[in-house]
Parts: C-alpha cells; structure tokens; sequence
C-alpha cells in the first residue's frame, strides 16, 4: 500500500473512499499519537483489535480532500502528505491490515463507470488559457487541472469546479459557457 492508493477501511459498514497520504516506514500504530478532546491517544488505543506492532498508514478522506485542496489529484503521491499539512486536510492513522484498497479498474461490477474525457475540454482548455491559466488534461481521471496565480482548480467531467475561491467563478463560467 503506497501513497496515492484509494482504500476503505475494512471495519466499516458504509465506508467512505480514502487515500493513503502517507505510509512512514518502520512506523506501527502504537508510535503514532494524536490529540482528541484534549487528550493524547495512539492509533493502537483506537484499535485494541489490531496488533500494536502493525504498520501505520495515512489517510485523507477524498471528500476532505476536494474541500479543503481541491486540486490535490493533480499532484504526485509523494506530495500527498506535505500539502494536507499545507491546506489543514483531516488526516487519520489506520492500521494496514484495516484499510482495503479500492478497485479502482474495473470501477462498478458492470465495469460502466469509467469517465471520458468530454469532448468540449478541448475548447474549455483553450478559453482557459486565452485567460492566462495554466491547463493539463488528465485523461485517465477526466479532469482538467487549471492554474493561475497559484491558485489551482480542477474542473471534472461533469463541469463541476473545485478549488479555492479566488478565480473559481471564471473558471466556472468559462466552463458553463461550453459545458
């Protein structure tokens, strides 16, 4: 399990898509300490039913994640833990052997849910930068990843934008006007 995989944690009944932040070698949950209603607790104490030995992992949920660092998709794994310092995104230490990784390729059991790329991205790329802003297409997450000023967005298949506010209601309304 490395930074950048999308998991589950296995002990939930409905859980919410995760991904790993950080993975700190030779770590076990029992090193690691956190603050709650003012008192100190380890991972292991929140998890008597796992070893206190057991590796420790990192994770965001992605719906912080879109919240609070709207183009975090955009960035290596390696980046991961270092920006949801960065934008204060809800961080949470797990045991390895609770977390279940997503199956991110064949999505769905009909293997239905995979996005394209839409067509009027192509437009949408080129008004943006017309704007000034920096724009990538990542075709396999079907997004487009925009920049200006060093603020970053991310404009998904369905015209949704994320990001800080600053110039998110142009970006909005670049891809409104084609989407």
């Amino acid at each position: 399990m490395n930074e950048g995989t999308r998991v589950f944690d296995g002990d939930d009944a409905d859980p919410d898509e995760a991904v790993v932040v950080w993975r700190p070698e030779g770590t076990t949950i029992a090193d690691w300490e956190y603050e709650a209603d003012g008192e100190t607790y380890t991972t292991a104490e929140s998890n008597p039913d796992y070893d206190p030995d057991e590796q420790l992992v990192l994770l965001s949920f992605v719906d912080d994640l879109d919240e609070h660092w709207g183009a975090w998709t955009a960035h290596d794994p390696d980046e991961l833990y270092e920006g949801v310092q960065e934008h204060d995104v809800p961080h949470y230490g797990f045991p390895e052997g609770r977390l279940v990784e997503a199956d991110t390729d064949e999505g769905d059991v009909d293997g239905d849910d995979a996005v394209e790329v839409p067509a009027e991205f192509e437009t949408i790329r080129e008004r943006l930068e017309e704007n000034g802003f920096t724009v990538e297409v990542d075709e396999e997450a079907a997004e487009l990843y925009v920049e200006k000023y060093g603020t970053e967005y991310v404009v998904a298949a369905d015209g949704t934008v994320t990001g800080d506010e600053g110039l998110r209601n142009r970006v909005t309304s670049i891809v409104n006007r084609y989407l």
